[in-house]
């Protein structure tokens, strides 16, 4: 006996279309909070979502619809005989939008059991690696010491210097975009205009990453500080008066002809002061500025480099907000013309910057002048 259905054919379709309706909304939905919660959130080993070594993707707050990769990478420390084991040693961040720039990146990892409780990476404790997207150039951010840094367009390595935790036990990274946090200049090199700089100058010049031909910080330097008032004040006794000038009081900068050797072609570019002046120092004897600059040791002994700054980077100089503190800016750079016999210099004339494309054009040998050592780093 067959049993009868009383129900119409077409309430049928029309519960199964709802039942389908609310099993793609769920479905949605799970969809949402899964991308939502995961975002910045990667399992490694025990998740299963990626081993060290493979990229995966992820978001962050500032990175929008912008998708990043995240690659981890293990190293194996051998810890005597045929023992070892394998560390977390770096990780990489690729794809990074413009719309980072200006925040710090955190990054922390976890293993399966303690979950909430973040492990320690580097230092021996530190559980969380800071970088700081400097205007899409990518450095250590603050508490960064013990990690390292490089970087390229739109990513950023960080290495440990001696990684802590295993690679078996981390089971998930977190990668957080936060309001940049500021570091502390004279340990950390994080600074801002105005600030102490490592080795006791000013700093008057912080940027993305930039050159400087010869100075220890190589292709990776961020910042330019200058010597802080009373610099010369201890210059040897052959530069007080040499060139017709003064010997300078304890608030003025030494005020001397910057050469006194040969004159040689040294370029005006900026990341060229440095190179310039051990260029310039190789005819440069004692009684000059450009034999100052070079054996000032600032606060930190770093004696050899400190340099005249370039036309380009005197021109930064002018343009800082501390100018102001510099009083008559009539400066000396390293940037020199031999066919000329001129040292480009920048003379304040009222409220007007002469800049080098219409430079002070006095011959250098009887024309003192001041000067300003300046540091890259």
């Amino acid at each position: 006996m067959s049993i009868l259905n009383f129900a119409p054919e077409h309430e049928d379709k029309k519960a199964r279309s709802w039942v389908l309706v609310f099993v793609l909304l769920a479905v949605g939905i799970g969809a949402f909070y899964l991308k939502t919660t995961l975002a910045a959130n990667v399992s490694i080993n025990n998740g299963l979502s990626v081993e060290f070594g493979q990229g995966v993707s992820a978001t962050a707050s500032c990175s929008g619809s912008s998708i990043l990769t995240l690659t981890p990478n293990s190293t194996f420390t051998n810890t005597g005989g045929s023992t070892g084991s394998f560390y977390f040693k770096s990780l990489t961040v690729s794809g990074i939008p413009s719309s980072c720039n200006g925040q710090d990146f955190n990054i922390s990892a976890y293993d399966s059991n303690t979950g909430s409780a973040p492990l320690a990476l580097f230092n021996g404790s530190s559980t969380i690696a800071a970088v700081w997207d400097n205007g899409g150039s990518f450095q250590g951010g603050h508490g960064f010491i013990g990690s390292t840094v490089s970087t390229s367009n739109g990513t950023f390595t960080v290495t440990f210097n001696t990684p802590v935790a295993l690679a078996s036990t981390v089971s998930k990274l977190t990668l957080q975009s936060l309001n940049h946090a500021a570091g502390d200049c004279l340990t950390e090199n994080i600074c801002a205009i105005g600030d102490t700089g490592p080795g006791g100058g000013v700093v008057f010049y912080s940027g993305a990453a930039f050159s400087e031909t010869g100075a220890t910080c190589g292709a990776n330097c961020h910042y330019l500080e200058m010597a802080p008032t009373g610099w010369g004040n201890n210059k040897p006794s052959s530069l007080n008066g040499s060139c017709g000038g003064s010997s300078g009081t304890a608030t003025a900068d030494p005020y001397i002809c910057p050469l006194s050797g040969t004159l040689i072609n040294t370029s005006t570019s900026f990341g060229s002061g440095f190179a310039n002046t051990q260029t310039l120092s190789a005819s440069a004897d004692s009684t000059s500025g450009i034999y100052l600059c070079t054996h000032y040791a600032g606060t930190d002994s770093s004696a050899g480099q400190w340099f005249l700054p370039s036309g380009d980077e005197l021109a930064a100089l002018w343009n800082s907000s501390l100018n102001t503190k510099l009083g008559n800016f009539f400066y000396w750079s390293s940037s020199v013309s031999s066919t000329s016999g001129i040292e480009y210099g920048f003379p304040n004339s009222g409220s007007t910057f002469q800049g080098y494309s219409n430079p002070y054009s006095g011959g250098y040998a009887n024309n003192p002048h001041a000067i300003r050592a300046i540091r890259a780093f």
